[in-house]
């Protein structure tokens, strides 16, 4: 039986090419179904290499547009063009190849890419082919690096000293690319932080129109900084002023208005703890003389006590001040002359009488002070201690029911000392001790006559000044 098959397989070769044929074109077609062609694009940057060959010039190389980024695209078996992504290709350009003979500031640069894996499987295709240099002189600057902070700290505390170290950095690179920067920062995120916070960054390049400045082509000194953030305890405390100087006469400070009246400060918790206030000192706001409302900005700034309290809001530094001067009402009161509390006379041996039933008594106040001011409430007294008998003009003293009533000018009256002897003249009011005589004749003791009318026992008003 063995035979017999042996020899008819033997005897038909034909047969076994034909089955064999079928069967790799069966493979192949199966093998396309199953995982047939694609293509896929990539965008990935080029890595320069030799940059010394251009240095030992003395120039430095500067990118054309974007013709640092090669675009290039692979066909292959989807299995393996599925899996492959940007980092899995070489792609450079070595300046060592550049021909510097060519026409023309720019120069060309090969782009060389070479796939990591699956080179066998793929096959590339080269969109951007060269990389596009002008050559410059090469550019060296140093720039301060001044330290930023993202983020709000913690409820309760505030942003102290941020500092970078080193804080100095060099940059060289084409000429027309450095000139571009303007300053160089070092940023630190302190969003939630209620403690002190370090991090290792690199410097960010920024141009004068705040555009980040970037390119290969830009050497640094150094590779990251070290920045620090100091967080600092808060509290919102009072500004308090002192006014100095007195008003013109007539005049008085009604008092302050000022805005913020309360600001907030940062510190050490043990140094903010000591302070309740910010107390500007007398002398910042002087009224001297003054007639009017009078504006003062105040920087708040030398008045923290401690070089180590800051305000959380330095723009709250200077403080405007309105010291509001109002002018003093003015009001004659008439105070009957049985009012006058007469002191120094002998009544035994002299009688003393005014020339008149009423003393004018004019008086300055604010309006509200002064509409509750009454006669009554002015006590007037006059000593005539010394005095011989005989008329005189005597100044009287004032007593004002507070400090907020002030006297307007001098009280002066014109009285008469005579003896109880002497007969008096006509027209004559004698008063023996307290007692007064607002009318022609005698009144002895404590007794007071009035003439017929008014005594003026009530104030009459006058017009302010």
């Amino acid at each position: 039986m063995f035979k017999k098959m042996m020899k008819h397989l033997a005897n038909n070769p034909g047969l076994k090419l034909l089955s064999i044929l079928f069967a790799i074109v069966l493979w192949l077609v199966v093998v396309n179904v199953a995982d047939p062609d694609m293509t896929k694009s990539f965008s990935v940057p080029v890595e320069i290499l030799n940059k010394d060959v251009i240095a030992e010039m003395g120039k430095v190389p500067d990118i054309v547009g974007d013709t640092d980024i090669a675009v290039f695209y692979i066909t292959g078996p989807r299995s393996y063009v599925e899996d492959m992504s940007g980092d899995d290709f070489s792609v450079t350009a070595d300046l060592s190849q550049i021909d510097l003979s060519q026409e023309g500031e720019q120069k060309l640069v090969p782009i060389e890419v070479v796939a990591k894996k699956n080179d066998r499987k793929i096959d590339i295709i080269r969109k951007t082919v060269n990389m596009q240099i002008t050559l410059e002189d090469l550019s060296e600057k140093k720039f301060i690096i001044s330290a930023e902070t993202t983020g709000t700290p913690a409820e309760g505390c505030a942003i102290g000293e941020v500092e970078v170290t080193p804080n100095l950095l060099t940059v060289s690179g084409p000429e027309t690319v450095v000139s571009r920067i303007s300053r160089v920062t070092a940023s630190i995120n302190v969003d939630g932080i209620s403690s002190d916070v370090s991090d290792s960054v690199i410097p960010t390049l920024y141009d004068e129109e705040e555009n980040v400045v970037s390119s290969d082509m830009l050497d640094m000194n150094r590779e990251a900084v070290t920045i620090r953030a100091n967080i600092l305890a808060t509290k919102k405390v009072p500004v308090r002023f002192q006014v100095s100087g007195t008003p013109a006469d007539g005049y008085v400070c009604q008092g302050l208005e000022y805005a913020p009246e309360n600001v907030q400060i940062k510190g050490e918790a043990d140094v903010l703890n000591a302070i309740s206030a910010i107390d500007v000192p007398a002398g910042v706001i002087d009224v001297t003389g003054a007639t009017k409302d009078m504006d003062f900005t105040v920087d708040i700034t030398p008045y923290l006590r401690d070089d180590d309290v800051l305000l959380t809001d330095e723009s709250e530094n200077k403080i405007a001040v309105k010291a509001l001067i109002v002018q003093k009402a003015v009001k004659t009161f008439n105070i009957p002359t049985s009012q006058v509390e007469v002191t120094g006379l002998d009544d035994a041996a002299y009688r003393l009488s005014f020339n008149g039933n009423t003393i004018p008594v004019t008086v300055r106040a604010l309006q509200e002070d002064m509409e509750s001011l009454r006669a009554e409430d002015i006590a007037v007294a006059l000593d005539v201690s010394g005095m011989a008998a005989g008329a005189h003009s005597v100044e009287l003293s004032v007593t004002l029911p507070g400090t907020q009533y002030e006297l307007a000018g001098d009280v002066s009256a014109q009285v008469v000392i005579a003896a109880r002897r002497e007969v008096l003249g006509a027209g004559d009011s004698p008063v023996s001790g307290n007692a007064q005589d607002g009318s022609a004749g005698d009144t002895d003791g404590d007794a007071q006559d009035g003439p017929a009318g008014d005594t003026g026992g009530d104030a009459q008003e006058e017009d302010g000044e």
